[in-house]
């Protein structure tokens, strides 16, 4: 072998081990990167992926609410990907904190539909009846939200920050309290609530 046929074999090997670097790195890099790494996509998305986990373990264990459980579960992960799409790919501080309450909400659920921490079975329902019932209402909404992106003549984003703002008035509020709402502030979330519903229809027969 020359001297030249010598340097050109080893600078294609050196080429050849750059691109082979380059393309695992590709390979292993998360599907939901977007050319780039999202701290807190990632954070909301870890946590999401431990529900889900926590909810598919847990079966048999939570009351029969399994299947509410995983349509709140998915509902979270829609208004993930939705906020993704409309920010161009990235995640705001207050739609990770937003999220986060949501996933803190669905793990208190989870932990009392299993009876943790009680002497006995729970039920997120029996303990929290006003929460449950706005918290339900809530999920409903996003999930129509989600499903209706595009035919809100424009009015998705302020919707959802509509639907976000009676979200961290249900959480400050039951944070105020010890963990409950009161009547009056249920039926002053549900009024809210009905409003965005009502709002969500004018803009789907526009």
């Amino acid at each position: 072998m020359t001297k030249s046929t010598f340097i050109r074999f080893t600078t294609t090997g050196v080429w050849a081990a750059m691109l082979a670097n380059l393309l695992a790195g590709s390979l292993c890099a998360p599907s939901w990167a977007g050319g780039g790494y999202h701290p807190r996509r990632a954070e909301v998305m870890g946590r999401d992926r431990n529900l889900s986990r926590q909810i598919n373990r847990n079966y048999g264990d939570l009351g029969g609410h399994y299947g509410q459980l995983q349509r709140e579960d998915a509902a979270i992960r829609r208004q993930e990907r939705t906020d993704f799409r409309q920010n161009g790919g990235y995640l705001t501080r207050g739609e990770k904190q937003q999220l986060n309450g949501e996933e803190n909400a669905l793990r208190s659920q989870i932990r009392s539909d299993k009876g943790l921490g009680h002497p006995g079975p729970s039920d997120f329902r029996e303990d929290h009846p006003r929460r449950a019932e706005v918290l339900g209402r809530d999920t409903r909404i996003g999930g129509r939200l989600n499903a209706d992106y595009g035919k809100l003549d424009g009015n998705f984003g302020a919707l959802k920050q509509d639907q976000r703002s009676i979200r961290q008035q249900e959480q400050a509020d039951a944070a105020a309290n010890g963990g409950y709402i009161t009547r009056t502030q249920k039926q002053q979330l549900n009024q809210e609530e009905n409003q965005l519903n009502q709002q969500i229809r004018q803009d789907l027969s526009q």
